[in-house]
């Protein structure tokens, strides 16, 4: 019967690595799923101290890691950490990688979205689909209006300047 996993605790990873001044060094490791170099530390001391001190460093990433791989098997990726492609190196070659596709480019994003809006785009409306600063915004949209891409115009109901494809 196999163990129900869950999600690693960085804190008790580090209580783990406690173990080593107790000559059990390498706890840590089995702790965070790296198996290998757990049984490697135990018989070495740790490589003779110096990876086990080092650990102190990548505990953090180990664990984060070991969860990622856990929230992929269980198909509960939190959104930001999606990434262009998302491959875990001793992912179980039985498990789908989730292959994401790249972000758009800012102009493609206000382009698109302009062409959607025959009334044309405001600022606030290419901040809020670029997730971009207002500033970067109204510089990339005065930099599309000079390459003819956008045209300039104030919206009849509103009297806002928007922003049309040409």
């Amino acid at each position: 019967m196999k163990q129900q996993e869950s999600l690693r605790s960085t804190g008790l990873a580090y209580l783990l690595w406690c173990t080593g001044f107790f000559g059990a060094c390498g706890v840590h490791r089995f702790y965070a799923g790296k198996y290998a170099s757990g049984i490697l530390w135990l018989l070495t001391g740790g490589l003779l101290g110096i990876g086990q001190f080092l650990d102190l460093f990548f505990i953090p990433g180990m664990i984060e890691r070991k969860n990622l791989k856990y929230q992929l098997s269980q198909g509960d990726v939190p959104q930001k950490r999606l990434t262009e492609e998302l491959v875990i190196r001793d992912m179980p070659k039985n498990q789908l990688v989730q292959k994401i596709p790249p972000k758009q480019s800012d102009t493609y994003t206000i382009l698109k979205l302009a062409k959607t809006n025959p009334r044309g785009v405001s600022i606030a409306d290419c901040v809020i689909a670029t997730e971009k600063p207002i500033a970067e915004v109204k510089k990339l949209l005065n930099e599309l209006y000079h390459e003819g891409l956008l045209n300039i115009d104030n919206d009849l109901e509103t009297g806002a300047v928007v922003y049309k494809i040409v």
